[in-house]
């Protein structure tokens, strides 16, 4: 019983034990993206995926249709701690999304077993803090996932601030990837206009994050600068195909449809 405390003792961050290098293999096993399908208190069901590559991490969690709820990344470090292996993550910068992030000045350090396709992680084990203690399963993603090309099939405008002809300029980013669509000296009017897009963006994966940029002017040609009358921002988690409706403006709703192939 004694051994048994003293092991847990260590397990959660006593400063007496030495932490030594772990191999780099121990960090190219964890490598990969992990999915854990969570449920909270209330019931509400949530995913979290945790993504490492190298000795970089991403990690979301996602509610509502694969909406993002949380989003960090920062880097890792697979570490021995007396008998249990552990990852610190740390140089974490965290937000709602991947274009709202501040630094997070904490490090975290889990206790985690590796099997076939499984990850096992303890967190919150490292130190007192307000969330509590909790084990989380998570299974590797399946080799489905890979790159695919993301396809923004069309917009749908149900409402502008425009009173009369306008013009559109469209862009999405997906990283360090921009597409745009417009059509030149081509007006739309109206409202529930459909506006096929086509708009294709190469090598993105499910539950990255594409962000765009629409903008709309009555003059030709200043849609696409920032001399355009109304601008609108935003972002979805791309699955293999959906929709997400935006309201920027009391008279301004659109609705984006996407797919993967």
């Amino acid at each position: 019983m004694k051994r048994t405390l003293i092991i847990l003792a260590a397990a959660s961050g006593f400063a007496t034990l030495v932490t030594l290098s772990a191999p780099a293999d121990e960090l190219q096993a964890l490598s990969g993206k992990w999915v854990a399908e969570r449920t909270d208190s209330q019931g509400r069901a949530s995913k979290q995926v945790l993504e490492i590559k190298n000795d970089k991490f991403t990690f979301r969690v996602l509610r509502d249709g694969d909406q993002i709820a949380l989003y960090a990344k920062g880097e890792v470090k697979a570490e021995p701690l007396g008998p249990f292996k552990t990852a610190r993550f740390y140089n974490i910068q965290g937000g709602r999304s991947d274009s709202d992030l501040q630094p997070v000045e904490d490090d975290r350090t889990v206790i985690y077993t590796l099997g076939d396709n499984e990850l096992t992680m303890a967190s919150n084990f490292d130190k007192e803090r307000s969330e509590p203690a909790s084990v989380t399963k998570y299974t590797r993603a399946a080799a489905g996932d890979e790159a695919k090309t993301l396809v923004i099939d069309k917009i749908v405008m149900h409402a502008t601030p425009q009173t009369a002809e306008w013009y559109l300029c469209f862009e999405a980013t997906v990283g360090d990837a921009t597409k745009r669509f417009n059509v030149l000296n081509k007006t739309y009017e109206k409202e529930e206009v459909t506006i096929p897009t086509e708009l294709t963006l190469a090598n993105v994966r499910k539950d990255q994050t594409c962000k765009f940029v629409m903008k709309l002017d009555d003059v030709a040609g200043d849609e696409c600068t920032e001399e355009m009358d109304n601008k609108s921002t935003g972002s979805f988690t791309v699955t293999d195909s959906g929709s997400q409706a935006f309201k920027p403006e009391d008279h301004w709703r659109y609705t984006i449809y996407w797919h993967l192939k």
